[in-house]
């Protein structure tokens, strides 16, 4: 049974043993581990039943070790850093030659975060070095936002978690990738919208290229267990089933299945997604039906995800 504690002393002592710590970001939650020790970042692969191809974040206290991490770190990389960590940001550099390519997924290049969390920070001064930490869930389902949710996901096993609360932002953070000779790129949206990027960069963000993999990039992701459908117009018959569960975001209509409304806003409906979608999982019914919210540039993110976690409906 996973085991959920406050004790950041302890859980630093079980990752310099080379052990997992489910631990909180103001994203979402991660499954730590040392990211200097190859078996322990195997077990994450493992536990998570991730693919070797996918490569992680590593996270760090502060900017100030990034160059334990990157060969290089690029003109375009200081002002990001300034401005944005700690926070919701990952920027792809260039890796140093002694960082593990499990980490990279065999790439020659790293994934960096600082996180803003309270109790990532004081987990990772206390363990001094820096933390690989995907979403603590199993491959491709709901991404987990407390405590309860990385229990929940990895029920059978002995795991230790770091009690931090509710994640604030909800949602993966942006990846940016900086490497020399190409174009800065918008690899994964997050909560910081691609204009305040693009304000600090002074240039525009590309989009993803095929030599750089990253995080989050699946078709399907972030998916509940029951099928869900994403809508613009509420299909009448799934309203008058009890059967059907619903998420919306304006325009509630009359269910006789349950539902739960998020609100118009997009940071509160991105900190309180991934939970809805927990919740509603776990009543056991045919059918999710999700509202979209509007297509606006500070809605990308949920876009995204919904995108991946639903089918589209029309």
């Amino acid at each position: 049974m996973p085991v959920i504690t406050q004790d950041v002393a302890l859980c630093a002592e079980h990752l310099r043993a080379g052990r997992l710590v489910g631990m909180p970001t103001e994203t979402v939650y991660g499954l730590a581990a040392d990211a200097r020790q190859d078996a322990a970042v195997q077990q994450v692969f493992a536990l998570k039943g991730r693919p070797a191809s996918n490569p992680l974040i590593v996270h760090l206290e502060s900017a100030a070790q990034v160059s334990q991490w990157a060969a290089e770190v690029t003109p375009a990389a200081r002002p990001l850093m300034d401005a944005f960590w700690p926070g919701p940001l990952t920027l792809v550099l260039p890796a140093r030659d002694e960082v593990s390519r499990s980490v990279t997924a065999g790439q020659d290049s790293v994934a960096l975060r600082v996180p803003a969390h309270p109790s990532a920070q004081a987990l990772l001064a206390a363990f001094g070095g820096g933390l690989v930490a995907p979403s603590a869930n199993r491959y491709m389902s709901i991404s987990p936002t407390s405590a309860a949710h990385v229990a929940q996901q990895f029920a059978g096993s002995d795991l230790l978690i770091l009690d931090g609360g509710s994640c604030q932002v909800g949602l993966e953070s942006s990846i940016v990738s900086l490497l020399p000779g190409d174009s800065p790129r918008l690899l994964r949206r997050g909560m910081l919208g691609q204009d305040q990027l693009e304000a600090v960069l002074g240039e525009p963000l590309e989009g993803k290229a095929g030599a750089v993999r990253a995080p989050g990039q699946h078709h399907r992701h972030y998916a509940p267990n029951t099928p869900t459908l994403a809508f613009m117009q509420a299909p009448a018959e799934a309203l008058a089933s009890t059967r059907c569960g619903w998420l919306w975001c304006g325009g509630v209509q009359p269910s006789q299945g349950p539902a739960m409304y998020l609100g118009a806003e997009p940071q509160a409906y991105a900190a309180g997604l991934y939970a809805a979608l927990y919740q509603l999982d776990a009543l056991g019914l045919e059918r999710l039906y999700v509202q979209l919210p509007p297509q606006q540039a500070e809605w990308a993110a949920v876009h995204d995800r919904l995108a991946r976690a639903c089918q589209r409906l029309d």
